[in-house]
């Protein structure tokens, strides 16, 4: 996989891309947000900006694909967004009365 990418991609910085990968890894089994992703990860900036780097880059399906390609996968958690959404209506039988326009 290190020939998709220069190898300058894939130098150490502060904190092993072993450690990125596997922080990243961790957000997507377990929901939890960025920032509250476990130190023993290195500094959640860096795992954000190391994943924001290989999906810009399109490294992060092949990565994903070989992950599960090699053999059993941990699944995503996956969670709706937002509740459903039920909209409903009625028609008042009652006749109101109209507004007036104001005296000031």
């Amino acid at each position: 996989m290190t020939s998709y990418f220069a190898c300058r991609q894939f130098a150490r910085g502060v904190v092993d891309i072993r450690t990125q990968l596997n922080g990243a890894l961790h957000r997507l089994r377990t929901g939890c947000l960025w920032d509250e992703l476990p130190e023993e990860h290195g500094p959640w900036q860096i795992a954000k900006e190391r994943q924001n780097t290989w999906f810009r880059k399109g490294f992060w399906p092949v990565l994903m694909e070989e992950l599960n390609r090699r053999g059993e996968a941990t699944p995503v958690r996956c969670e709706p967004q937002a509740p459903p959404l039920e909209v409903t209506s009625t028609i008042a039988s009652e006749s109101f009365k109209r507004d007036t326009r104001s005296t000031l």
